[in-house]
Formats: structure tokens, sequence, C-alpha cells
């Protein structure tokens, strides 16, 4: 039987969950996610992630969202195995030899020696133009892993390798995909009826190299090399 998560307590005020709302309110049109330049069958992609698809309570939350949404057309429901925060992308792998990968991770590693672990809490529901997804926050500190490991990509590869859009970051975990363009207001009637939900809380120990690779309208993540952070023993509520 799946676990149904709690209430939203609405006294905790979580203002980057509040704006990431309005956002996706404001949204007219769908579009589809895997409209994507680049990705070509059988290319790779090397990204840096934070895996979460372990942690039992946000497990237990995103099967019943999805079970919520199943209904819906034109969404591809994430693998719950598969929950992640994108942090940055490096490159597709047939663009970085296997020893700047290793240079790379390197980097991150001396960066990341002292930083702490990073509590944080995922939800409420909300959305993008093409996704379905957990809010994550507070921002500052996942904002603060992300700028070492865009620091060590520049440190290595130079800072024309990181894109223009790669300052704007809302950290967020997906638990479906878009597959055309549509309407938006349905769905997001729909994503506002889940939004009671008490939020998820865990702790961000490790981040993760993946090469990524799409078979059909899924990822699927396969792990390169992995980083920790300093803490103690893991806590999942």
């Amino acid at each position: 039987m799946t676990m149904q998560p709690g209430a939203l307590d609405h006294d905790h005020e979580r203002p980057w969950a509040d704006q990431e709302w309005t956002q996706f309110q404001r949204v007219q049109r769908m579009v589809n996610h895997w409209d994507r330049p680049g990705w070509t069958p059988g290319r790779r992609s090397y990204h840096w992630m934070v895996m979460l698809g372990h942690v039992p309570a946000l497990t237990a939350m995103a099967t019943h969202c999805q079970e919520q949404l199943r209904d819906l057309p034109h969404l591809d429901l994430v693998p719950i195995a598969s929950l992640h925060i994108t942090m940055q992308r490096l490159a597709f792998t047939d663009e970085v030899s296997p020893d700047v990968a290793a240079a790379v991770v390197n980097e991150v590693r001396r960066r990341c020696a002292d930083l702490p672990a990073v509590p944080i809490e995922i939800g409420p529901l909300a959305g993008s133009p093409g996704a379905v997804r957990f809010s994550v926050g507070p921002p500052e500190p996942v904002s603060r892993l992300r700028n070492l490991i865009c620091g060590s990509i520049a440190e290595v590869c130079g800072n024309a390798a990181l894109p223009e859009r790669a300052s704007r970051f809302v950290p967020h975990v997906s638990i479906a995909y878009h597959n055309t363009t549509a309407n938006a207001q349905p769905l997001i009637q729909r994503v506002a009826s889940l939004r009671h939900l008490r939020p998820v809380t865990t702790v961000v120990q490790s981040v993760d190299l993946v090469e990524l690779r799409r078979e059909g309208h899924q990822y699927i993540a396969s792990k390169h090399a992995g980083v920790s952070l300093t803490n103690g023993p893991l806590q999942h509520r």
C-alpha cells in the first residue's frame, strides 16, 4: 500500500517554493521537454547530480503524486529510483576526454573537501513549462555546492564550458516530463490539488558525476564518480 504523505504545515514559510509556484501559475503553454539540441540516438552526457531515489519519504511522496497525475495525457513519469537534483551539465561524453572528466572530479573533490552536508526540504509540488517537479530549498546552500561544481568545470575546461543559462539555477526534483505542446491550465490545476503535501526533509551527503543517456522518453543515469561531503550519519525523515 502506498504511504500517504502528511499535510503541509502552512505556518512554515518557504519563499523559494512560493516563487516557483507563482511562476508556474503564469505558464500558458507546456512545451516538449525532450526537444533539446544535441541529443542523438546513443549519445550520452556527463551531468553532476544529487541522486535521491534512496530517500524513503521522498519516494513515497513522489509515488503518491505520480498516481494522481497518471491519467493526464502528455506526461512521462520519472522512475522513482531515478529521482534527482540536476546540479550542472559538464558536456556530452564525446566532447571531453576521460582525463578531462577525471580532472573535473578531482577539482570538485578538492573544493568540497571541507563542505558540510546540506540539509534540504523537497516540496511542495510545482512545475515548469516542461516538467512537474518538487521545489527544493532553501536554495542558497544548494547553490553554494553548485557554484563549487561550476568553478571546478571552469578551472579545468575554461569559462566557455559553462553556458550562459548556467547562472539561472532553480533546484528542483522532477517527477514527470511533458512531451508535447499543450494548454498548461489543466496540469496546473491538478498540481494545485497536490500542494498540501508536507515537504520531505533530508540531507545531501554526496554529489555524483553520472553518464546520462536517453531511452525513449526516459533518462538512464550511470554513476561515473562520486564526491562525498563532510557529514555524520544520514537520517531520512
